[in-house]
């Protein structure tokens, strides 16, 4: 569904599920969010194209006049752990400028709202240590600190 919403701006803004047809929009800001913009530019080298065909992972994108200035990426999968499945956003982007705009706010409660239909028990999400503005951002949205995530390379 493709809602449109106001900010406190005046900012016209919606927020829907993302389309193959977003592909370029998203491998642009795919290289803002990795900090790398030459990382994407070979076509395929990324797993866009995999993730909008897969029916447990889901890309929504916040669009302004037609431009796509961020994103959420999320899967629902099930843990041994929990007595219900879990959402875990996976990437979450918003272009610097449209930052503070209520843009990125609206990308996590679309999250929670999709989670909530599918009786998900948890929504997961990491953050890079450095990013302390986005720890803050988090909390306000009600999320609490709950462990460290660790990686290993293959």
């Amino acid at each position: 569904m493709n809602i449109v919403m106001v900010n406190n701006n005046g900012m016209e803004f919606s927020v829907r599920r993302a389309k193959p047809q977003d592909y370029e929009s998203l491998i642009r800001l795919l290289g803002k969010f990795v900090g790398n913009e030459d990382r994407y530019k070979n076509k395929d080298n990324d797993s866009v194209s995999k993730v909008l065909k897969n029916r447990n992972c889901y890309i929504d994108v916040a669009v302004v006049k037609g431009r796509i200035i961020g994103f959420i990426t999320y899967s629902i999968r099930s843990v041994i752990r929990y007595p219900a499945p879990i959402l875990e956003v996976e990437e979450f982007f918003v272009l610097e400028e449209f930052r503070r705009l209520k843009i990125g706010k609206r990308l996590i409660e679309r999250a929670i709202e999709y989670s909530k239909k599918k009786g998900c028990y948890y929504i997961f999400l990491a953050s890079s240590k450095e990013r302390v503005e986005a720890h803050g951002f988090y909390k306000n949205m009600n999320f609490d600190e709950y462990a460290f995530h660790y990686r290993r390379k293959l």
